[in-house]
């Protein structure tokens, strides 16, 4: 029998975070490898470019992806149509990578920067459609339980990143992207067949009755922004702060610290509700900038150290209940939309840095 959200549909989140985590998967294996390949294939010069392009695509393309997807269901097409469009595109350009870099297929070299753009774009095809669904599979009170699922899943991968890159770096360029290819459909898969076992309906708890796009973007931007500071500028401050203290990487301090906080997002998301997601998420961002910028300016290690942690619970809250957010936001008519608008403001402060 199905089931709709008036229970939590665990097997549906549970694909939908194995979906993510291959996602953050591929993109750190796309990060670690794009700059030796560039340099292996004598592309370096197209370094900026494709940080620009990099850029542009994750503002732009989620929203149109989203745009697209809501246009399509309205005319009584396939949930799942730039889903899949998407999840196909990527498989087989991971694997046109690996076999143009195997020499299988020499001929594919040339096109190596094309093959990145292209792979970039379908990467954001799909994410945005997939996210919006995580509403139809939950009642809206467990929104932030089920979020915080898939946080755990996301954080934990980035703050065991060295430990990604330790493997992909074992595996070899051909085998990792073979295996990103694979992951990826694999989970899509599991994540597509799951949801034949509910009925995609939208609960009237769960429909906003108009789109408010400012807040979602208000929200967006302010994931971003403090996103951006704590994975970009954390190794800075520490490294500044610990230098002469430790002797490992300093990126390991922030591994520890994304651990920290995907062990935060499970607990505190039990008190986490619908009725103080807005209020939640105003501390969470204002709480973070206060713990960032004491952190700018005191230069006792100690201090520094202890800072982290409440700032790593912060950062968790925001992490749990931003989508949420979002998603409290959004008619039926647009929350695939709506979630990308979400995803592609999250990234334009970032976007902006790459541009200086």
């Amino acid at each position: 029998m199905k089931t709709t959200t008036s229970s939590t549909n665990w097997s549906q989140i549970y694909a939908l975070a194995a979906l993510n985590a291959a996602v953050v998967i591929s993109w750190i294996a796309y990060h670690n490898y794009q700059p030796k390949l560039l340099e292996k294939f004598e592309f370096t010069a197209l370094s900026n470019f494709l940080s620009m392009t990099q850029a542009l695509v994750l503002i732009f393309i989620p929203p149109l992806a989203g745009f697209v997807a809501d246009a399509v269901l309205r005319k009584g097409g396939n949930q799942f149509l730039v889903f899949t469009v998407g999840i196909g595109v990527t498989a087989m350009t991971f694997m046109a990578v690996a076999f143009s870099i195997s020499g299988t297929l020499a001929a594919l070299k040339v096109a190596l920067p094309f093959m990145i753009v292209v792979w970039l774009i379908s990467m954001n095809i799909f994410h945005s459609p997939a996210n919006s669904m995580l509403e139809l599979f939950t009642p809206a009170h467990n929104l932030p339980i089920a979020m915080a699922v898939i946080a755990f899943t996301t954080e934990l991968l980035y703050g065991l990143e060295p430990i990604v890159v330790y493997i992909v770096d074992f595996l070899g360029a051909v085998p990792t992207f073979v295996v990103g290819g694979v992951l990826l459909l694999v989970t899509s898969y599991w994540f597509k067949q799951s949801t034949t076992q509910i009925t995609l309906q939208r609960s009237a708890e769960n429909i906003a009755r108009e789109d408010n796009f400012m807040k979602v973007i208000l929200a967006g931007l302010a994931v971003g922004v403090v996103d951006t500071l704590v994975t970009n500028q954390m190794t800075d401050i520490w490294g500044s702060r610990f230098d002469d203290m430790i002797s490992f990487p300093k990126e390991y301090l922030l591994s520890v610290m994304l651990i920290i906080a995907a062990c935060c997002t499970l607990p505190l998301s039990r008190v986490l509700n619908t009725d103080n997601l807005q209020k939640a998420l105003i501390a969470a961002v204002a709480g973070s900038l206060v713990m960032i910028g004491i952190m700018y300016v005191v230069s006792s290690p100690i201090l520094t150290f202890i800072l982290a942690l409440p700032l790593a619970a912060l950062y968790s809250v925001l992490l749990v209940v931003a989508l949420p957010y979002s998603l409290q936001n959004l008619s039926a008519r647009n929350v695939t939309l709506g979630t990308g608008i979400f995803f592609g403001s999250c990234k334009i402060f970032e976007g902006i840095l790459a541009f200086i």
